[in-house]
């Protein structure tokens, strides 16, 4: 696996540059762990060990290192339950994949439009959504939900049109590869949860703004990016084909060593472009008539996404969640969805 660290990100991208951690991570990861066996998720203390050597509350506790602890437990719900059903979405081992998410799918798009489970979900992964949905989106206005349950539905579905090229061996051309990334990693979503758990309010307007888009955008490629580089291996073993450094390999005629450079030093471009559009939030807010404490509440967000995307440099140091040796798509949780195919309710 390639070892990268915060060495990769530009000077001055987190700030400080060393925060400190959130003293009620292990306590909210306790919290989240009860929960995941609650739903399903979690069956055996087998699945618990193996998933707490994944450290998701380090990570989070990094990142978040001054929310209290109902947020900081929100913040890990929709993170581990997104990265548990992620890996179930690979699980490309058993059943029709297609159908599979077909199934998902239906049934989150219906739960968005009503705001009702169709019956007491027994699928975890549907279980899990609308437990946490409610609680990430209580406080949102209604163009807050729409936003936020697009950007949702975009990550899933993105998710699936991946599959089509996993399934075919076929790695993606790079104009094709970057927009299904900057949904399949889920840090546009990222964005709006973390605007939620570090109670901050960005104005539609400014949000909506395509400077402040593109800023959520570098986030994106970032996380992506590096997750590619050092997930390489893990990707390779799993038969994944949409990974930044096997496209540029492919595209552009050059070794996967190669790769992982030009990805890296794009990937710090990225960073670059952020710290730009960060400082340029005040003159933002002011074109569109904005008070200054708009901007205010942008850059905050802004600086928790720098923090977010350090953090994820800081774990991978830690987590077990990437090593080859421990099985993490094919067999740690079982094939949870498949019988939501079986059963009939894919549509």
């Amino acid at each position: 696996m390639p070892v990268i660290d915060t060495s990769v990100l530009a000077a001055g991208f987190c700030d400080p540059p060393h925060p400190p951690t959130n003293p009620v991570a292990r306590q909210a990861e306790d919290a989240v762990i009860e929960w995941l066996w609650r739903i399903g998720f979690l069956t055996s203390p087998a699945q618990e060990q193996h998933l707490r050597s994944f450290k998701f509350g380090l990570y989070h506790g990094i990142a978040t290192p001054d929310v209290d602890l109902e947020h900081m437990v929100l913040g890990l719900m929709w993170f581990c339950w997104g990265s548990l059903a992620d890996d179930q979405y690979d699980n490309y081992d058993w059943g029709d994949r297609q159908g599979r998410m077909n199934g998902i799918l239906q049934a989150m798009r219906a739960f968005l439009a009503s705001g009702r489970p169709d019956g007491l979900p027994s699928n975890p992964v549907i279980a899990g959504f609308v437990d946490f949905w409610p609680l990430v989106t209580a406080k949102l206005s209604a163009p807050g939900r729409q936003r936020i349950s697009s950007h949702f539905m975009d990550y899933v579905q993105a998710i699936a049109f991946q599959n089509t090229y996993h399934a075919a061996g076929r790695i993606p051309d790079a104009a094709t590869f970057l927009t299904m990334r900057r949904n399949t990693i889920g840090m546009i979503f990222q964005a709006d949860v973390l605007e939620v758990v570090c109670s901050l309010r960005v104005p539609d307007v400014l949000r909506d703004s395509l400077l402040y888009r593109e800023l959520v955008l570098c986030f994106a490629d970032t996380t992506a990016w590096h997750n590619d580089v050092y997930g390489l291996e893990k990707d390779i073993a799993d038969g994944q084909t949409c990974n930044m450094v096997r496209v540029v390999a492919a595209s552009e005629g050059c070794s996967l060593v190669e790769a992982v450079d030009r990805v890296l030093e794009r990937a710090k471009e990225r960073q670059r472009l952020l710290l730009d559009l960060q400082e340029r939030l005040p003159e933002l807010a002011g074109q569109l008539d904005l008070p200054s404490e708009a901007a205010n509440q942008a850059a905050r967000l802004a600086l928790h996404l720098r923090r977010y995307a350090y953090a994820n440099l800081v774990w991978i140091g830690e987590t077990r969640r990437y090593d080859l040796d421990l099985p993490r798509i094919r067999g740690t949780f079982g094939d949870l969805i498949a019988h939501e195919r079986v059963e009939g309710r894919d549509g």
